[in-house]
């Protein structure tokens, strides 16, 4: 294996490393994203046998499904995209007070808003969604301040990311549609349909699709010539805006829109063999293990989906679980590399190749086979009603995360052993 002074004659990323953010911002959420994650594998759990039998609406349900979506979801989005956004757009990143007090207005914001669910108390949901909608448009407003003094061209990424937001915003929206509707205002299936379509699709979704288009050509050393990463996203924007109009027409749109969500996913995975073919690592990243399952269980949940079939949520969770746990195996040791490149000699962007040197290499198999594992039985569990093998999904699920878990003490250990990380 190359030294990483000859590596970076040979490749230089098109990142700004030096803009990264301090490491606490990151980790800050992302290490919360990790507590809430397992209180939503403990809370799969203890409501096994009301998932078995399709109670989706059941309190307890309905926290553990924000626990995945609003706590471990969105927050490791938030997470990446700190320190993801500065070194992609070369802009300064967000001060570390505002991160903070932003950070602790969103916790404080969907704890009363999850607990206010669980135990039906609506005042405190709608005083926290108040507090947890103030906290997404605080974000919203510094990531839109830090695109628009990006230098960088205005591309499928500087779309993206902007559609993403957007997206976000709409989910809260949507909130407040699904009031509605408790009150006999709107049809509360569709609203609910739309609501799920777009946490999922317009936030989570085109988020994915626009972070890879860094992520796996750099995982591969790929130029990614002749891909259009823009196409996808197209179809599955699409698809989303189809989603809303079906809230004035019918759900004839809905199951449209989910055409287009098969097509943009497939349209993706095409994309990510031809980013591969192009690579030029000496050998195979196995990332791209945990994210070809990712994109499978993306596509068979966009096929269910065509059905309006509920099982579509279920695939879609373990997509999102399985794509982040991977790509999590990557990024948080590039993650420690940066702040321990910025106290060594040398260019910053090592970094990058002593990451490669700071992660377990099978991580994201085991992801791969167990998000595929987990999506069985949970499946499986729901069409035999039995709680049983839902709780051996949530088992799954506890088990993968103490294995990420010690996948990013491994990476400490190792950058701590290469030198002192940058002041946080």
């Amino acid at each position: 294996m190359d030294n990483p002074t000859s590596s970076t004659e040979r490749y230089k990323p098109s990142i700004n490393i030096a803009q990264a953010p301090r490491i606490m911002a990151p980790l800050l959420y992302l290490g919360t994203a990790y507590v809430f994650l397992a209180a939503g594998a403990w809370m799969l759990f203890r409501y096994r046998a009301d998932v078995s039998q399709g109670a989706y609406g059941v309190p307890g349900v309905i926290m553990m499904v924000h626990l995945f979506t609003l706590g471990f979801l969105s927050m490791t989005a938030l997470g990446i995209l700190h320190q993801w956004i500065p070194v992609v757009f070369d802009v300064p990143p967000l001060g570390l007070r505002r991160v903070v007090f932003n950070f602790a207005l969103y916790v404080a914001g969907f704890l009363g808003f999850a607990c206010g669910f669980a135990y039906d108390w609506w005042p405190v949901v709608a005083a926290s969604g108040s507090a947890l909608a103030v906290a997404i448009l605080w974000w919203s407003s510094g990531v839109i301040s830090q695109l628009r003094r990006s230098p960088k061209p205005r591309d499928a990424v500087y779309w993206g990311i902007s559609a993403a937001v957007l997206g976000f915003n709409v989910v809260w929206v949507l909130g407040l549609f699904m009031a509605a509707s408790f009150l006999g205002w709107w049809p509360e299936y569709q609203v609910l349909r739309v609501h799920i379509a777009t946490a999922l699709g317009a936030w989570m979704g085109i988020l994915v699709l626009t972070v890879q288009q860094k992520l796996n050509p750099m995982f591969s050393m790929s130029k990614a010539q002749g891909v259009r990463f823009a196409l996808p996203l197209a179809f599955v924007g699409a698809g989303i805006v189809l989603a809303w109009l079906s809230l004035f027409t019918s759900t004839r749109l809905l199951t449209l829109g989910a055409v287009l969500w098969v097509v943009g996913t497939v349209v993706t995975i095409s994309q990510l063999l031809a980013v591969l073919r192009q690579g030029k690592a000496q050998s195979f990243d196995r990332v791209f293990i945990g994210v070809g399952m990712a994109w499978i269980l993306f596509l068979a949940a966009a096929i269910v989906s065509m059905e309006l079939n509920p099982l579509a949520m279920i695939l879609a969770f373990w997509g999102f679980f399985t794509l982040i746990l991977s790509y999590q195996g990557r990024i948080l040791p590039f993650i420690v590399a940066v702040a321990v490149a910025k106290r060594l000699p040398g260019p910053v962007y090592k970094a990058f190749f002593m990451a490669q040197a700071m992660h377990p290499k099978n991580l994201p198999v085991i992801m791969a086979i167990g998000g595929c594992a987990g999506a069985v039985f949970m499946v499986w569990g729901r069409l035999a009603h039995h709680p049983a093998l839902v709780g051996v999904s949530a088992g799954v699920a506890a088990l993968l995360l103490l294995l990420q878990i010690g996948g990013v003490v491994l990476a400490m250990r190792a950058g701590h052993k290469q030198g002192p990380p940058a002041r946080s």
